[in-house]
């Protein structure tokens, strides 16, 4: 994503944890607003009602201890809510061997795919724009279609030089356009790389066609300009592009006052003025080269190639980082102890949290390690899966990756949890990744989920989508468990993921004959009905009234007591 949609999306997702948290002591009694297990009929609030599902579920015994995997940013084991709750793999031991044979040495309550043996730590990554675009940089930089030829700037001629056709255009053209949009060392590339061949243009081109009709260039400014370089637009199928190109921009700048780059008013802008200007020009390469010179090569620390699925045995089994208060927050929403009267309540206490950090503080996960991630909760037995936050850049390759592994997550019978981001966003015109879309099948183990409020109405800025999202649930201002044994309050859909997790957890602790597809099934046909609600929502940095209906497919809220209803009106029928 752009460099001003991370920080959008850091400050709702991670940074608003913070910025709006309320910090209650430690080892305090104060009741603080775990608002999601009330109900509205009981408290005057659209939570999950997840307190009438204990009640329902009085004197019925617990035949499970879910395993939930929330594939994150971590968590702090210690905390006096959580300490009971970490899932611990039974056949591995904290001695330097791979008991269980899975690849990854000691990995005793789950796995840190950011990490190293010394126990270094990855908290900051590039985005998977950048990454997109260092990969294909040597095959493409440069390089543009003039209408005719494929030419690149060579830089030791000072000259276009005409160079063979890609081989793969549609990679070519991915590289060229695509990554525009999601990496800003891609777009400052190319600017950087045009500038060189408007110079060029300018040098040994235009100037020479304008003094045939304009011997005196003191007196050539925009009109003169443009009249003497028309010849450009009568070349008939030999266009060169590039050209017409430079001369745009060329007379972009003369005929607009472009702040930094001219200070002249402009009906004062004459051609040599802007001329001297461009040629004198280094912004481009210099914003390119402290752009590249700010890059983190982060898969230093964990010493494998991030583009090679097969590479295992790195990380570490540090759970704990930096980053981790997301991921502490969204656990303590899953499993927090109801029953010691401190903190808050969680919705599954008996529920085993296994932990598999793959998102830095600060950039975007891998998704190498996502996928793996994936295959690691399957392959430990995890019942409930819940994902990080998506992408809007799916490298074919990577993808494949990740879909494999959510079909193996389909094929042994678990449900995955995703949450929205935070950007509001319709998910029928922008899609992100992973999704429960593979090649146009849906998998049947998925559910997307978006925050609500107490007022049972959606998050603002949530992204929405009457297919692409299938519930809301509470997600605003909750307080849930922070790193150090301390509570605080947050915004975020990755909120409203942890109770739809968190119920999933419930309804197989009581439930185990339940599979995925019928877990599924319980939360989406138990929602709180609220379809033809009128509610205001953001759609980019514009508000406008919708039905519920039309920002998700069951037109609803999470409901978990009216699900274990269901599970269990189910379960008498098996």
């Amino acid at each position: 994503m752009k460099k001003r949609t991370l920080l959008l999306v850091l400050s709702l997702q991670i940074v608003v944890l913070t910025g709006k948290a309320q910090l209650v002591q430690k080892k305090s009694k104060e009741k603080i607003a775990d608002w999601y297990n009330l109900s509205f009929d009981k408290d005057g609030v659209y939570g999950a009602e997840v307190n009438k599902a204990y009640e329902f579920l009085k004197g019925k015994q617990i035949k499970k201890k879910p395993i939930v995997a929330v594939i994150g940013y971590g968590m702090d084991g210690e905390h006096e809510d959580l300490k009971d709750s970490q899932w611990t793999n039974p056949n591995e031991k904290a001695d330097g061997v791979d008991h269980d044979k899975d690849g990854w040495i000691g990995d005793i309550h789950g796995w840190n795919f950011l990490g190293n043996a010394q126990g270094e730590m990855i908290e900051k990554t590039n985005k998977e724009g950048d990454r997109e675009y260092f990969r294909l940089r040597g095959l493409y930089e440069g390089i543009f279609f003039n209408g005719t030829d494929y030419v690149k700037f060579d830089d030791i001629l000072q000259k276009p030089v005409i160079v063979p056709a890609p081989a793969n255009i549609a990679e070519y053209k991915y590289f060229r356009y695509a990554l525009q949009k999601e990496s800003q060392l891609a777009t400052e590339a190319i600017s950087y790389n045009v500038l060189k061949f408007e110079k060029y243009y300018l040098n040994n081109d235009f100037e020479s066609d304008i003094k045939k009709m304009y011997p005196d260039l003191s007196k050539v400014g925009q009109h003169e300009f443009t009249k003497a370089t028309n010849y450009l637009d009568h070349q008939g199928s030999h266009v060169d592009s590039l050209k017409l190109m430079s001369r745009y921009f060329f007379l972009f700048a003369m005929g607009v006052n472009n702040g930094s780059m001219t200070k002249l008013k402009r009906d004062s802008v004459t051609y040599i003025a802007m001329r001297d200007l461009v040629l004198k020009n280094n912004r481009p390469k210099n914003t390119y080269e402290s752009l590249l010179a700010n890059m983190v090569d982060a898969r230093k620390i964990t010493g494998d190639d991030f583009t090679n699925i097969s590479q295992k045995n790195y990380g570490n089994n540090n759970l704990y980082s930096n980053g981790s208060f997301s991921g502490t927050m969204i656990s303590g929403i899953i499993a927090a102890n109801r029953a010691n009267n401190i903190g808050i309540k969680g919705i599954m206490p008996d529920a085993q949290l296994m932990s598999l950090r793959v998102y830095p503080k600060v950039g975007e996960a891998y998704y190498k390690d996502i996928a793996l991630a994936i295959r690691y909760a399957v392959e430990h037995k995890a019942d409930v899966i819940m994902l990080g936050p998506s992408n809007t850049v799916y490298p074919a390759y990577e993808a494949k990756w990740v879909n494999d592994a959510l079909l193996y997550a389909e094929q042994k019978g678990i449900l995955v949890v995703s949450s929205v981001w935070d950007l509001s966003r319709d998910l029928s015109k922008q899609s992100f990744y992973p999704n429960q879309y593979i090649n146009g099948k849906e998998l049947n183990n998925f559910i997307q989920v978006a925050a609500s409020d107490s007022l049972g109405m959606p998050l603002k800025s949530a992204n929405f989508g009457a297919k692409e999202v299938n519930l809301f649930a509470p997600g605003v201002n909750v307080s849930t468990t922070y790193m150090g044994s301390t509570y605080r309050q947050g915004v975020s859909s990755l909120f409203a993921g942890a109770c739809v997790a968190g119920t999933a957890a419930l309804i197989k602790a009581y439930y185990p004959q339940l599979n995925a597809v019928q877990i599924r099934a319980l939360i989406l046909n138990n929602v709180t009905d609220r379809k033809d609600v009128e509610v205001e929502k953001q759609v980019g940095m514009k508000t406008d009234q919708y039905l519920f209906k039309q920002l998700c497919s069951t037109g609803g809220i999470l409901n978990t007591y009216k699900s274990v209803l269901a599970a269990d009106k189910l379960s008498k029928t098996k």
